[in-house]
């Protein structure tokens, strides 16, 4: 048995790297997991990986800044598994292109998709799936940030500003849904994907320099590390924890 038996996830951006980490960790926790994804070929693969392991999982095609195809993945969540008891937004509007841009750099398109996605998306999904998590009795709102918003990282400022706005929006959000019995917290992550990887090949004096800051001493793991971090966030322990940040991050970020 799993501690996540019966509970129904929704995980944006949850078919590639720390998303499809966290699908795979909830996934084999027990809970059916709906990977809302824009990307037709990770999304399926993503799915299908989970399918061959005996695991509840199923990949919907959504862009998340699109509030009528937010809406069309959940009522086809519940239409699928029932309801909606874990909600994780993970999907973001990062490219490795648009990495280490000054601000004067910065395009208005760039701006725009990450607002679209880490904002706008996170609202839509934030909003549509409340009824069902008041339903849950117990539900769970996971909003993926990251450290380049709270330490200001130079030359990511569209990015770290639109996981600031999320991040400030889950505080609110926590304090509002708290007495619905609804948990809402942060992670802010620093795990390996396809995407870092290739960035790191291309820019080793930059992973040199990143990985000097971390303490343990290595980039996580999008499942080991980061996924269960989130399955933690999900179950039963942490049922007294909410509007709370927490970096999973080998201790790159240490806040008195």
């Amino acid at each position: 048995m799993g501690i996540l038996d019966g509970r129904v996830a929704i995980v944006t951006g949850g078919a590639r790297g720390v998303g499809r980490g966290i699908s795979l960790a909830l996934a084999k926790e027990g809970a059916a997991v709906v990977m809302a994804e824009i990307n037709t070929q990770t999304g399926p693969a993503a799915e299908k990986e989970l399918c061959e392991l005996g695991l509840r999982a199923l990949f919907l095609e959504c862009d998340v800044g699109k509030r009528d195809q937010v809406e069309a993945t959940v009522a086809r969540t519940v239409e699928e598994f029932g309801g909606v008891d874990i909600l994780i937004n993970c999907a973001t509007g990062a490219r490795p292109d648009t990495a280490f841009r000054t601000f004067l750099e910065h395009t208005d398109d760039q701006v725009k998709l990450q607002l679209s996605v880490e904002v706008w998306g996170s609202f839509y999904f934030m909003q549509t799936c409340h009824p069902h998590l008041l339903a849950s009795g117990g539900g769970r709102v996971i909003n993926i940030c990251s450290m380049a918003g709270t330490e200001r990282g130079p030359g990511f400022m569209i990015y770290a500003a639109a996981k600031e706005a999320l991040r400030a929006m889950s505080g609110v959000v926590a304090k509002e849904w708290g007495p619905d019995g609804i948990n809402v917290n942060v992670i802010c992550p620093t795990a390996v994907t396809e995407t870092t990887e290739r960035f790191f090949r291309e820019n080793p004096d930059v992973a040199t320099s990143t990985l000097e800051k971390v303490p343990l001493g290595r980039f996580g793991d999008c499942e080991d590390d980061i996924g269960r971090v989130a399955v933690f966030l999900s179950g039963p322990d942490s049922s007294y924890m909410t509007g709370q940040t927490l970096w999973v991050d080998g201790g790159a970020v240490i806040h008195a």
